[in-house]
């Protein structure tokens, strides 16, 4: 089953309907709890308990999670603040709990304006195409991770979105590689923490609905950081000389979902909303 389009004068006004229906579809597959997960002496899942381990001894960060604070939460409500961690990002303006905001160079910071003057109306997510990583990540409609020995697979349920990190020791293309919407991403462990650097970026990227850009020259590290069973945090450093003046670093937690499931979500089906923009 895919989601309904739905007339949308203001590209944002309707994002936010979705985040605020994300829960109630998200739960069209029965509530089922798969086996290992950690229980308390309650019966309910143990969502403090230590993180599950792969062969290998490295965490599994393998789960369905959601990115709202709380679970029962409105859509992008004031986020938890993470303790002695980098700001925490927000899916409409990335740089939210930034002190001062981004450093945006003189074009990025015009191009953000021209942007957010026309409703965001050109954000990829108002055309049913892929959205910017930062967008995914911080998306109310949550997106499962699953994680082998050589590749961790992430799928976004917003916009069937699709992203492979390889861990495999390969290289990355070189620079004259296609430019993907997603980039070329490979992952490495320090530890506990799953390293993924991604680049290869195309040159028109959005990482928050206010169009705050990203572009080919950007180099985006991300730290995966399983801190319990039910708890993810994930910290984005961007390095985009274009776009912005110093590489700067912000926060996405996320929350397990131990009895939910992905659906399908199609949302370029039935598509009758771009016909509606308002400048």
């Amino acid at each position: 089953m895919s989601r309904p389009h739905l007339p949308r004068p203001l590209v944002v006004a309707v994002v936010a309907l979705l985040g605020a229906t994300a829960v109630t579809l998200s739960a069209q597959w029965p509530p089922y709890v798969p086996p290992g997960v950690p229980r308390a002496a309650s019966g309910a899942p143990d969502l403090n308990a230590p993180p599950p381990r792969m062969p290998d001894g490295h965490p599994d960060l393998s789960g369905v999670w959601d990115s709202r604070e709380p679970l029962n939460g409105r859509f992008n409500p004031a986020p938890v603040p993470s303790t002695g961690g980098p700001p925490v990002a927000t899916f409409f303006d990335v740089a939210a709990n930034i002190p001062g905001g981004l450093p945006f160079t003189p074009w990025a910071a015009a191009l953000r304006q021209q942007r957010m003057a026309v409703n965001s109306q050109d954000n990829p997510d108002a055309h049913c195409l892929p959205i910017g990583f930062m967008q995914f990540h911080t998306h109310s409609q949550p997106r499962k991770i699953v994680q082998s020995r050589n590749v961790v697979v992430i799928i976004y349920e917003a916009n069937s979105g699709l992203r492979q990190i390889l861990t495999d020791g390969r290289p990355r293309p070189g620079s004259d590689a296609e430019p993907w919407w997603y980039g070329y991403s490979t992952g490495r462990w320090d530890g506990d923490t799953l390293v993924a650097e991604t680049r290869g970026f195309r040159d028109d990227g959005w990482l928050d609905v206010h169009g705050s850009p990203f572009t080919s020259a950007a180099t985006v590290t991300e730290r995966f950081r399983r801190v319990s069973v039910g708890r993810l945090e994930i910290d984005v450093t961007v390095d985009d000389p274009k776009a912005y003046t110093r590489p700067w670093t912000v926060r996405i937690n996320q929350r397990l979902l131990p009895d939910g499931e992905l659906i399908e979500f199609v949302c370029n089906e039935n598509e009758r909303s771009s016909a509606h923009y308002v400048r």
